[in-house]
């Protein structure tokens, strides 16, 4: 699965992690202040300077490596009939025989059952993430409705940008302040915003 392109593709999200949680940050902080002020207009170019420094790697990477066909995909059904194989062509002989869903190691390469198998018409599968608060369990919902997240760095991010917290273990809290919230704060430790985007 690794292949050189794949490493690369890697090295950039690295690359454009730091300048990403910056700008998500600048973007709070221009939110939060009056748009004729200062604070504003520091926010702001902080911001577009944490655009240049994703767009540059991004072109890099870009002008570095040629876009590759899809390979074709194998379409075996995993042992639970869920999903197919996800793999390039193969002998199924090879790659399928005897082994367990869990744990198929081809010549090296784990078996891939990512692909699921096609639903009936009308029928749409979807995979998110909603937010609960640690302390309290409201769920987060920017509107009357839950709120779903394609990632769990969105969804924090989410949380953290509508003025919740993030603690130090990964959970969030709302913004209510009673006592069982602030014994979590104390406890475990709410994560600086501002470190993180440094």
């Amino acid at each position: 699965m690794t292949t050189d392109r794949h490493l690369a593709l890697m090295a950039l999200m690295n690359e454009v992690t730091a300048p990403a949680k910056t700008y998500d940050h600048a973007v709070r902080r221009a939110a939060a202040a009056a748009s004729d002020s200062p604070e504003y207009d520091r926010a702001v170019g902080r911001g577009n300077a944490a655009l240049d420094d994703i767009e540059r790697p991004v072109r890099l990477w870009v002008a570095s490596n040629a876009p590759q066909p899809i390979p074709g995909l194998c379409n075996v059904p995993s042992p639970d009939g869920a999903f197919l194989c996800a793999l390039t062509p193969h002998s199924s002989e090879e790659l399928h025989a005897d082994r367990p869903r869990e744990d198929a190691m081809p010549n090296g390469r784990r078996m891939v059952w990512q692909t699921p198998v096609e639903l009936p018409a009308g029928f749409e599968r979807h995979t998110c993430i909603t937010v609960t608060c640690a302390a309290c369990g409201y769920r987060y919902d920017e509107t009357e409705y839950d709120h779903h997240f394609p990632s769990l760095g969105d969804a924090v991010d989410g949380a953290v940008g509508s003025g919740w917290d993030e603690l130090k273990d990964g959970r969030v809290l709302c913004e209510t302040v009673d006592e069982k919230h602030e014994e979590l704060r104390r406890t475990v430790g709410v994560v600086d915003q501002d470190e993180v985007a440094a």
